[in-house]
């Protein structure tokens, strides 16, 4: 009995392992093509909340045909998250309702149900500062209004008051040092995170009386130790100085010492060569950003459409 039950088991598992060897043969090498499907999708900017509740730039995958679509798409996203972005958290309540969209040349009008008050008073101004910031990310777009059934969403859960048109001018992830309330600066400077591998950009917008240039401010801030201890990375040297700089048809051109450089080879860190970058592109109404030494012209050079 026991025989002939092992010379039955050998025979059913060899012939398992002969239909496997024919499926493999028989099996296209292309079966997996759809696996990488994103890559086909067009990438779109979206803001969501990462695990230290900073509103974090990240892309979803998606393709749209109109401006409308691309709206309603983000704003699901910021309701109901994103499976590839499971590692951030959506902000929306899950069951606020999109009642209208409307879109005017460059404003994009937005009525809610009232299940968007629900949010938690201490997370919703970062609510706001993620719509707007995500659906500025849309060319052309610049100024968001917010309604919740047709009355306007002008006050927070805690009092504050909601000023519009709503611009990035509302500042992201904000951070106050203020010793008066007479002139003001913001600045919103760019830091890297990194989550299971999958590196991402923190904006953060620093409300400070500094009386000194915004690109000033930007250097000195993403050299600061401090922004490194609450888990804000630039990979930008503390010995990096910036010589010079000079604003001339759409461009900034910046001329560094040579801790710019992160090795022999005059190379410059993508994360720097963005960090910088795009904190200007934040701050400056220009198109290009030039990288320079003293000794080197035209190391590299960003262009914002290709941010």
């Amino acid at each position: 009995m026991i025989k002939r039950y092992t010379l039955k088991k050998i025979t059913i598992t060899s012939f398992s392992l002969i239909l496997l060897l024919i499926f493999s043969i028989s099996t296209p090498k292309e079966f997996n093509y759809e696996i990488i499907d994103e890559d086909t999708k067009e990438q779109n900017v979206v803001y969501l909340l990462d695990n230290d509740n900073y509103v974090s730039k990240v892309v979803s995958y998606f393709d749209t045909k109109s401006i409308k679509e691309e709206v309603q798409k983000k704003l699901d996203i910021l309701i109901n998250g994103d499976k590839s972005l499971n590692e951030f958290n959506s902000i929306i309540p899950k069951t606020t309702k999109i009642n209208n969209i409307k879109i005017d040349k460059d404003n994009i009008y937005i009525d809610f149900s009232n299940d968007i008050k629900t949010i938690n008073k201490y997370i919703e101004e970062k609510m706001i500062e993620s719509i707007v910031f995500t659906l500025t990310e849309i060319d052309g777009i610049n100024n968001i209004y917010l309604t919740i059934e047709k009355t306007p969403y002008n006050e927070l859960n805690n009092g504050k008051k909601i000023n519009y048109p709503l611009t990035r001018d509302f500042g992201i992830n904000k951070e106050y040092d203020i010793t008066s309330l007479s002139n003001i600066t913001k600045t919103t400077i760019y830091f890297t995170k990194e989550i299971n591998d999958y590196k991402y950009y923190v904006p953060v917008t620093k409300i400070n009386n500094i009386s000194s240039s915004k690109i000033d401010i930007i250097i000195s801030e993403l050299k600061s130790s401090v922004n490194a201890q609450n888990n804000l990375n630039s990979y930008v040297s503390n010995n990096l100085s910036l010589e010079s700089y000079n604003i001339e048809d759409e461009t900034l051109t910046l001329v560094f010492n040579n801790y710019i450089f992160s090795d022999s080879n005059n190379n410059i860190l993508e994360e720097v060569k963005y960090t910088i970058s795009e904190s200007i592109f934040e701050n400056y109404n220009v198109e290009k950003v030039v990288f320079n030494t003293k000794n080197n012209t035209n190391i590299t050079t960003i262009n914002k459409k290709s941010e």
